[in-house]
């Protein structure tokens, strides 16, 4: 016989996770994403196809008429054409600016005359004027750029 007095330790048991608390809190962050989803919305977009004569390179950006901060919208290579996806709609009243070695050609338009242009648009001539008559050479290499 063993001496040796030994207390028999109580079973221990699993503490399972209180449901209550997870849930309630499952269901916040949920409601809280939900939230957040419906607040931030992407603004509309249209698809701007801008057409450039001109033997320079016209770089392009965009705005309301009744602001005064640009989105840049890209470059058109000289004698040519691109198609800008996913532009911002500016409003009822847009401001497009083209633009080439300092000097800077701004349009009105409505959204409305975009619209019916089927969202294409001209680099105006008054900008090749300007270059001309400050003597800009025109950009050289390919047509592509």
């Amino acid at each position: 016989m063993d001496d040796l007095l030994t207390l028999t330790r109580p079973a221990m048991r699993a503490r399972r996770p209180e449901l209550v608390p997870a849930i309630v809190i499952g269901v916040v962050v949920a409601a809280m994403f939900l939230v957040a989803a419906l607040a931030v919305r992407m603004p509309d977009t249209v698809d701007l196809r801008v057409s450039n004569r001109l033997p320079w390179r016209a770089e392009v950006a965009v705005r309301p008429a009744s602001q005064t901060s640009w989105t840049g919208v890209g470059a058109v290579a000289r004698d040519g054409s691109n198609e800008f996806l996913a532009v911002p709609d500016q409003g009822s009243d847009w401001v497009i600016r083209y633009s080439y070695a300092g000097h800077t050609e701004d349009v009105a338009v409505s959204r409305q005359e975009l619209r019916s242009g089927g969202w294409e648009v001209q680099v105006p001539e008054a900008l090749g004027d300007q270059l001309r008559a400050d003597g800009v050479a025109p950009t050289t290499g390919s047509a592509d750029g």
